[in-house]
């Protein structure tokens, strides 16, 4: 047979083709293979190169933006707390020379609460060096090189420590006395050792440069140093040249804050990437030749398969008959007898299967339709899910981040108030406060809402006396507006009225609609607070209001956080729009209920209801 096989072949190969239909499908399936593996491992090789290269400059960009942003976050923070300290009362020290020591006790205070590693230098106006957290605590004069003209925070770069002589950076800010804002009576110096700076820097086994724009550039590893000087610092990525072989460096992105004239450069040879890129290509040489050969195999069992047109013909016929299946189909390989003969059968089988194909699809059209609805509406819930936890923890952290800053707020107007003695300066005073006690109170109120949402298995339930928690609501509410004492009528059951709860909770709770109550009405308007216990083991609280009422639109909407009736509840009282909602997730956290309806003749009645504790009474 071998040597039949090199007679055909010694005709060429188209004379070998010719002889065997079989040899022909089996050419055409490799060449097919061949040409589509080609052209599908160059792709994939080009995207992988590409998508490698990309990511790995990518990665080298990143890398050296977090270590300048360690760096700058450790420098800002010293900032942030050098402004913070030349601001001390006891700073004022600096004009009568530190005689009883408080500044020094300060210094060494700050030192050790905040495990410096460098030291705080103060400077009276004169240079005169009057306090410092070094041990010996040397005597001298303010050096050159930290007597700068500003009038601001300023931070100085690497430069030898005039009192330790060793490689510092520094931060200078000149201080103000607190009773004057424009009399400077010194400057206050903090260092830090450039060690620490080269330690933020240099972590990892990545190569790092550090360039001081229109400076010296400092550098990790010596052999890396000539790279460094050939770095563009006005583009995002530069590929530099040695006797090593390339490099790619990514660079930190610009910055406008006190180290804005630092680049981080993070290198790293491109032959890391090459050696990947070459055992990729070989991978792939290696999976085409793995799959040629069974590929291969199935061709050739193809074409054999395809010469005997007959037997396929009888195998089609009793798997029809034999199971129903009238997906197969008989190979239409020749234009001959046989050929007409397939063709025949196959149209026929055709139109039997494309009448039971019609029904299928029918079903599988109305399977398919009901899978979509019922995928869309479970990732519609799970979206609206997310979004309102999202909003829940946006609230939150927006009330807890803005208390602080308030805090300091009031503080600063404190401190201004106790400079000016004008009467009208006095009022806007005043009135700054005020606002400031409302966004306080609003932040508070979110806080809690927020709280309420997320944080129902903490809250810890014990007996709770609802009349004796009321009588301390209307007595806290008269006190706080003296005018409306007479307004303010309690209706109480004679026996005492348990449930199980959180004190503080529900007073919060009944507390904002007895306010709203109160703050929503004139003065002689009636207030009534109506407390009854039912038979079916529940205590209802009513709050009666003769205001201005609600419209019946708005009374489904009242306890939504923020809504505002703004004809019948003004916004002049400082309310936050929270109250109400607050109120209605306490009443669903016990158990109960809230609502809201008109009064007779007019005005609001707001309905509330708890389970009672029996085993109390």
């Amino acid at each position: 047979m071998f040597h039949r096989l090199c007679r055909e072949w010694s005709g060429g190969p188209g004379e070998f083709l010719r002889r065997s239909i079989s040899r022909k499908i089996l050419a055409a399936l490799v060449a097919i293979y061949v040409v589509t593996y080609a052209s599908t491992a160059f792709i994939v090789y080009s995207s992988v190169s590409t998508s490698i290269v990309d990511s790995n400059m990518q990665a080298l960009h990143e890398l050296a933006q977090r270590k300048y942003e360690r760096v700058e976050s450790v420098l800002g923070a010293a900032a942030t707390d050098l402004t913070a300290w030349s601001q001390l009362e006891v700073m004022n020290d600096l004009v009568s020379g530190d005689l009883d020591k408080r500044i020094d006790s300060t210094l060494d205070g700050l030192k050790r609460l905040y495990d410096l590693s460098g030291d705080i230098y103060a400077y009276d106006i004169k240079g005169r060096l009057i306090s410092s957290t070094r041990a010996d605590n040397p005597a001298g004069e303010l050096p050159s090189v930290w007597r700068r003209p500003e009038k601001h925070l300023v931070f100085i770069d690497k430069h030898v420590d005039p009192v330790s002589h060793a490689d510092i950076v520094a931060l200078e800010i000149p201080v103000f006395g607190t009773f004057d804002k424009n009399y400077q009576i010194g400057w206050l110096v903090l260092t830090y050792p450039w060690a620490g700076v080269e330690r933020l820097l240099f972590s990892g086994d990545t190569a790092t440069v550090l360039k001081a724009t229109g400076s010296q550039t400092s550098i990790l590893a010596a052999d890396w140093g000539p790279f460094a000087g050939r770095a563009d610092a006005d583009e995002r990525q530069a590929w530099l040249s040695g006797k090593d072989g390339d490099i790619v460096a990514g660079r930190s992105a610009p910055s406008k804050g006190i180290l804005g004239h630092w680049q981080v450069f993070a290198l790293q040879k491109t032959n890391v990437t090459a050696h990947l890129l070459w055992r990729i290509g070989g991978e792939l040489i290696m999976l085409g030749g793995a799959l040629a050969v069974p590929i291969i195999g199935v061709g050739r069992w193809l074409s054999n398969r395809l010469t005997a047109p007959v037997v396929e013909l009888t195998r089609v016929v009793s798997e029809i008959t034999e199971t129903d299946n009238l997906d197969v189909r008989v190979p239409e390989a020749s234009t001959d007898e046989l050929g007409t003969l397939a063709r025949s059968f196959n149209r026929m089988t055709e139109s039997l299967q494309r009448a039971a194909g019609e029904r299928e699809r029918f079903v599988e059209d109305l399977e398919a339709l009901n899978q979509t609805l019922e995928t869309k509406v479970a990732a519609r819930t799970e979206e609206l899910e997310v979004a309102v936890a999202t909003q829940k923890r946006l609230i939150g952290d927006i009330s807890h981040e803005i208390k602080s800053p308030l805090a300091r707020l009031g503080m600063a107007l404190g401190l201004l108030r106790r400079s000016v003695n004008d009467s009208r300066t006095t009022k806007h005073f005043d009135r700054m406060e005020r606002e400031i006690d409302n966004i306080s109170a609003l932040a508070s109120e979110l806080l809690t809402l927020m709280r309420l949402d997320t944080a129902a298995d903490a809250v810890e339930f014990m007996v709770v006396d609802i009349c004796e928690v009321i009588t301390q609501i209307a007595s806290d509410a008269t006190y706080e507006a003296p005018n409306r004492k007479d307004d303010m009528h309690l209706f109480l059951p004679t026996a005492a009225v348990f449930v199980m709860g959180d004190a503080q909770l529900l007073a919060r709770a009944i507390e904002n609609v007895v306010r709203n109550a109160l703050f929503y009405t004139t003065e002689k308007t009636p207030v009534d607070v109506i407390v009854r216990a039912e038979g079916d083991g529940q205590v209802v609280i009513e709050v009666h209001d003769f205001g201005p009422g609600v419209p019946p639109a708005a009374l489904a909407q009242l306890f939504e956080p923020f809504y505002r009736v703004d004809d019948a509840r003004a916004r002049n009282t400082g309310g936050s729009g929270i109250g109400l909602a607050i109120c209605q997730r306490v009443m669903i956290l016990h158990g109960g209920t809230v609502r809201a309806r008109d009064n007779d003749p007019k005005g609001l009645v707001v309905e509330m209801t708890l389970p009672t504790n029996r085993s109390a009474a």
